[in-house]
């Protein structure tokens, strides 16, 4: 897989998320960026495990009155997992895989733990 067309999946994943979420994203300018690799620091945190993407900021539900921003709020999301876990080639079933990645990461934001996520099937 090409990193240019993995980056072009997820900004069409981004796309096909329903208005009211992209326009929550947007006023609060959460970046998704699709990456090549999975940092070191992110694959000694979860050994053994595919870490398809990461949340990093303050989630909505943890942030205060005096919540001041300390770290830019982002999704990652890797394209090394992906080739990982089903290949180099860009299938529907991939293609499908990053969109529930990317509403997976989302809704940490809103504050959902990993097992309220995956409860609800992503």
């Amino acid at each position: 897989m090409y990193f240019e067309d993995f980056e072009k999946e997820v900004s069409l994943a981004v796309k096909r998320l329903p208005s009211k979420y992209r326009a929550i994203l947007d006023r609060e300018e959460i970046k998704i960026i699709p990456r090549e690799k999975v940092p070191l620091k992110i694959r000694e945190a979860y050994p053994g495990s595919i870490v398809f993407g990461v949340f990093t900021g303050t989630s909505l539900k943890d942030r205060s009155v005096n919540y001041a921003y300390p770290e830019p709020t982002r999704i990652e999301i890797y394209m090394e997992s992906f080739e990982n876990a089903y290949g180099n080639e860009l299938s529907d079933k991939v293609r499908e895989r990053i969109y529930r990645t990317v509403i997976h990461e989302i809704a940490h934001y809103f504050g959902f733990d990993e097992d309220e996520v995956r409860a609800r099937g992503y």
